[in-house]
């Protein structure tokens, strides 16, 4: 789980360096150096990249040239819409084509033993589905702080009790999974 949360908090390393540097352009452009040298070690030592990261690589390029050409327009002053928003499309995309961003993450710390189990696909599924809604909801609640329908203090709550609730899911569903997994294992 600790090893799981650790490859999610390097893949959103990115956004917390380029969302604390100004100008915006060179912020960005840490981002996008950031996101790309990781996608060369994602690929380089699991094979694959996370959508998370593949995103951000976009995300961060066309966002330097929004910056550059648009300099009057605070991009970040939208720093948690863009940030649930870049997060709801990688759960959504990844659900899509059929591999779970928690798969992603979950492959990378649990014995292969597991990892070609139906039901380990099937809980990182699911695991996905709930932090896409969450995100979701994070998206929705940053949407409506951005255009003052809720206060700050409101919307930065109702985010972290989504967070939490996927976080729960995390916690919760791996080892009961793995607890069955075993149990029908013999």
């Amino acid at each position: 789980m600790i090893q799981t949360l650790f490859w999610i908090f390097v893949d959103l390393i990115p956004f917390f360096v380029a969302f604390q540097v100004e100008p915006p352009a060179l912020g960005l452009t840490i981002g996008f150096v950031l996101s790309v040298l990781i996608y060369l070690f994602q690929k380089k030592k699991f094979g694959e990249v996370t959508t998370i990261i593949r995103i951000k690589v976009y995300y961060f390029f066309f966002g330097i040239w929004v910056a550059l050409l648009l300099p009057s327009f605070h991009l970040f002053d939208f720093t948690q819409l863009f940030m649930y928003g870049i997060l709801t499309l990688a759960s959504a995309i990844s659900l899509v084509i059929k591999k779970p961003f928690t798969l992603q993450y979950a492959k990378k710390v649990v014995p292969e033993a597991f990892t070609t189990h139906r039901l380990f696909y099937l809980s990182n599924f699911w695991l996905t589905l709930i932090w896409a809604v969450a995100f979701a909801l994070s998206l929705i609640c940053s949407a409506l702080y951005a255009m003052r329908i809720i206060s700050g203090e409101a919307g930065v709550t109702l985010v972290h009790v989504w967070n939490m609730i996927g976080l729960a899911a995390t916690i919760l569903v791996r080892p009961i999974v793995k607890r069955f997994f075993l149990n029908r294992q013999g």
